[in-house]
């Protein structure tokens, strides 16, 4: 199954577009969350929760930098947003240990900050439920992104892994659908791409060419509900 996650913290994109598009889940980061401006982060985060609802995810990144400290404020997070919320966790040296002993716990964990297979195999191995790989970033350190999702892919899929890849980190359209091509079950994109790669100038040039060829059949303004039988 694929999935098309929105990685914003806006609550107006979000009560738009949780409707209008097929959005699985939402994920957030300090850095998306700053964009908000002087926020009450847990307010802002169970307004975000309340729009996600029950059938759509939401993936909340710790801060911490110890692992005995990723894991009280993971903890934290979950006392407060609800037990369904995925932690997102880098795939450090600290925060390795931390995803390994959470999910133990059964805590749905979300692998983040992954530039490398390795770091998307060993985050696999310790139970992560998705595995963020940071495509442009990656393409920025010279790292060749598509080649380490299908590696990470082929982990997943000859151990029997229930991991699933969510990349993350794009600046444009083509990235995100070469990321699903190269394996990605899930992406996590901004509102802009979605809404560059549905607003092209030849979408909205094809859609005014059907129009008008309709009208010249059956008159200005008539469409497919308005023509008489």
């Amino acid at each position: 199954m694929y999935e098309l996650l929105l990685d914003t913290a806006n609550l107006t994109d979000l009560t738009e577009y949780l409707i209008k598009w097929p959005v699985a889940g939402v994920t957030l980061n300090p850095s998306i969350l700053k964009k908000e401006g002087n926020i009450d982060v847990y307010s802002q985060l169970a307004k975000i929760k309340k729009l996600c609802g029950a059938d759509r995810s939401l993936h909340v990144q710790v801060v911490s930098n110890t692992t005995e400290a990723i894991v009280e404020e993971a903890h934290r997070i979950l006392d407060r947003l609800g037990r369904d919320v995925y932690i997102k966790i880098p795939v450090s040296a600290a925060g390795l240990p931390a995803i390994k002993q959470l999910a133990d716990q059964n805590i749905n964990i979300t692998a983040t900050a992954i530039y490398s297979t390795l770091q998307g195999i060993m985050a696999a191995l310790s139970g992560a439920k998705y595995i963020a790989v940071y495509y442009n970033r990656m393409e920025n350190n010279c790292t060749d992104p598509n080649a380490v999702i299908r590696e990470i892919r082929s982990f997943i899929d000859g151990s029997g892994s229930e991991a699933k890849i969510l990349a993350a980190s794009f600046k444009n359209v083509g990235q995100v659908t070469a990321a699903y091509a190269s394996g990605a079950q899930s992406v996590t994109v901004g509102v802009d791409i979605i809404k560059s790669g549905l607003g092209m100038a030849s979408i909205d040039s094809a859609v005014e060419g059907f129009a008008k060829d309709f009208e010249a059949i059956h008159g200005s303004g008539q469409t497919m509900k308005t023509i008489s039988e």
